[in-house]
């Protein structure tokens, strides 16, 4: 009998909720505010200090909003040691947050500790990387996308004919040989553009300039530079050998683009790089995903993007020593997951640069 009256009451609860028109994502939308939980593998460089200022200046406005209940931040010590960040995810883990990010040291070895996460109902988003974990959601940039657009910048930039250096990345990284293939195809479909060397600068200013002065003395005339954020070295380099200044593709810190408008470097010249603001896209991503919202395992986010008409406005935003970011809201993100969700992701309008 009483079995009997339980599933009354359970039925009669059903139907109420039937006709008040209530659903499962009513429900999910209801539920109590999360927790937050970042884990950081290392703190040892521009981008990564950037990428923790803007996720702590947007958790702070998700508490304030109520998106959120709390969060904290945790940077592991040392350079990106997994032994060191698993054991700083256990400790996280004793807090029992209900959203984690991970920016991890390894695409693979944080796998058993953040499964555990996952076995605890914790949703896991992990960022900045790859990760081939089933249960947690990805959020990245593209590295496809970051070639893309600094090729295109530097093919429009030098008009669509001319003389190019191809400045390649890590060599054999997963990174690089993406970045390759795609700038690659461009070249091919703009036969009027010719490669005249090929360098391997490790997206680095200093490497650059090291390896372009060893090289260009022995070239014709070269119109531009093709990388990957290399470009203050590369045009120090010009500079340093009397050349002319190439078309070039700067990384966007704010050393960087202030030198660029100090009229270094070719009209047409492009800013372009992964955006630390990806903390922050994961952070709402997660709050989606904790709300019981479609989001797909794997975001893509657009990188940071600076042309040569938004320069001044970017350098107005950035300091010195930080790397330009998007500053993503939760309208923004949504809109971008809406983006990936239909299948629309180049085609997704880039945030408005930020206004300090």
């Amino acid at each position: 009998m009483r079995t009997m009256k339980r599933l009354g009451f359970v039925v009669g609860v059903c139907a109420l909720i039937t006709s008040a028109g209530l659903t499962s994502s009513a429900f999910a939308q209801a539920k109590e505010a999360p927790t937050v939980a970042l884990s950081n593998a290392f703190l040892g460089n521009a981008w990564r200090r950037s990428m923790i200022t803007a996720f702590e200046e947007a958790a702070e406005k998700a508490e304030a909003d109520g998106l959120i209940s709390s969060y904290q931040v945790s940077n592991a010590p040392g350079e990106n040691s997994a032994t060191e960040q698993i054991a700083q995810l256990k400790a996280l883990l004793l807090d029992q947050p209900d959203i984690l990010l991970v920016n991890p040291a390894s695409p693979s070895a944080l796998n058993p500790t953040l499964q555990q996460a996952c076995n605890q109902g914790i949703v896991v988003v992990v960022f900045d990387s790859a990760t081939d974990l089933e249960c947690a959601y990805l959020v990245t940039n593209s590295f496809g996308d970051w070639a893309r657009l600094s090729t295109q910048a530097i093919i429009d930039g030098i008009g669509g004919k001319g003389n190019v250096i191809l400045a390649r990345g890590v060599q054999g990284s997963p990174p690089e040989i993406e970045m390759y293939e795609v700038q690659k195809a461009m070249l091919e479909d703009n036969p009027d553009v010719k490669v005249v060397a090929e360098v391997f600068t490790f997206c680095d200013s200093a490497k650059a300039q090291e390896a372009l002065l060893g090289t260009i003395a022995s070239l014709p005339d070269v119109d531009g530079v093709i990388g990957c954020g290399e470009g203050l070295g590369a045009v120090q380099a010009f500079q340093t050998a009397g050349r002319e200044l190439p078309v070039v593709a700067f990384a966007p810190s704010g050393r960087a683009l202030k030198f660029w408008g100090e009229g270094n470097g070719a009209p047409g010249s492009v800013a372009v790089m992964s955006d630390p603001g990806q903390g922050v896209a994961a952070l709402f991503t997660a709050i989606n995903i904790y709300q019981g919202e479609d989001v797909p395992r794997i975001t893509i986010f657009p990188p940071v993007v600076v042309s040569d008409d938004q320069r001044d406005a970017w350098i107005a935003a950035v300091d010195d020593d930080e790397i330009a970011s998007w500053q993503w809201t939760k309208d923004l993100v949504d809109a971008q997951i809406k983006a990936n969700v239909d299948d629309n992701v180049e085609g997704a309008a880039l945030p408005p640069v930020p206004v300090r």
